[in-house]
């Protein structure tokens, strides 16, 4: 930007096929910027098809940080993403390049910004006895546990969103306080230095079209490949990155425990569940600029969003 200096962070946020990927490559080409993938599951090894990674071809564009950055066997927090992702906006920004955040897992874009609470550690005898209950009654009965136990701690947490809920509950149960009390009290490090949040919107019918055109290009075509192969290099089901859409329901597929017709119904329906479960998440947050995905002048008008990130040098400045 005319010797303009980065002093912020840039992200593009929105449910999954608004285009997230292509639109940060094309604003970071813009702008002289580094993606930092807000993803819980792109930062994962080996699960391409169906984690909607940016292509190899993008990421030669620009460069990515955090894809392809973790082995699939290993725990990935947004405590961890958000402390990770903090070093490495200081230090593209040290650079001199803007960071772009882009992604869409809500809660790790929520940990970034507004910091997360550091509670108690990972009990797996409290988990254990919590993935009990959620293999018996189901992930909403857990929910449901939630929103007896603590509402305000529920407002964050899908219909179906196991992870979260276990994870609220263990709080609760090790600390003997209510997740939403102990939150406000100890919300942890926020980003203090200038962002934009840019949403992504489409209509509904054009989302659930696009995700219907993913499902035939990327999932039916490469996702049991892919699978096959991750299996055969010995990694288990049980690793984390398996909690991905569609990723174990593809190895029953494999293993021939389900159908091809029943594996196409279950991946686009929790594909769609997912992306209102996405929707429902950005609405709730605040301070975001929303913007129709398909806009053609879409690139121009993030520019001209992302200009109070920069420090620009005053008249006669800078030749």
């Amino acid at each position: 930007m005319n010797g303009a200096r980065p002093i912020g962070v840039l992200a593009i946020v929105g449910a999954t096929a608004t285009g997230k990927s292509e639109l940060a490559v094309a604003v970071a080409e813009r702008l002289g910027g580094e993606i930092v993938s807000a993803d819980a599951f792109a930062v994962y090894r080996g699960f391409d098809a169906g984690t909607a990674k940016p292509s190899a071809t993008l990421r030669e564009r620009v460069p990515h940080h955090l894809v392809d950055a973790r082995d699939p066997r290993e725990r990935w927090s947004a405590g961890a993403f958000a402390t990770e992702a903090r070093r490495l906006c200081e230090e593209i920004l040290a650079r001199g390049k803007l960071p772009i955040l882009a992604g869409g897992t809500g809660f790790y874009v929520r940990a970034f910004f507004g910091g997360l609470f550091e509670g108690p550690r990972r009990d797996d005898a409290v988990r254990r006895a919590l993935e009990a209950v959620k293999a018996r009654r189901g992930a909403g009965f857990l929910v449901r546990m939630i929103a007896l136990l603590d509402p305000a701690s529920a407002k964050s947490v899908g219909a179906a969103d196991a992870a979260r809920a276990i994870r609220l509950l263990e709080i609760l149960f090790l600390s003997g306080a209510r997740p939403s009390r102990l939150f406000r009290e100890r919300p942890g490090l926020a980003w203090e230095k200038p962002s934009v949040k840019v949403l992504l919107t489409l209509p509904r019918e054009v989302l659930y079209g696009r995700i219907a055109a993913r499902f035939q290009s990327e999932f039916v075509n490469e996702l049991p490949t892919e699978v096959r192969g991750l299996l055969a290099a010995g990694v288990p089901l049980a690793a984390p990155a398996f909690a991905a859409i569609g990723y174990r329901d593809t190895a029953a597929l494999v293993s021939g425990a389900l159908s091809e017709t029943a594996w196409t119904e279950r991946l686009l329906r929790e594909t769609r569940r997912y992306a209102k479960r996405q929707e429902a998440w950005f609405r709730r947050e605040t301070g975001l600029v929303p913007v129709r995905a398909d806009r053609p002048d879409l690139v121009d008008f993030v520019a001209r969003e992302a200009r109070p990130l920069f420090l620009f040098p005053a008249a006669g400045e800078g030749g």
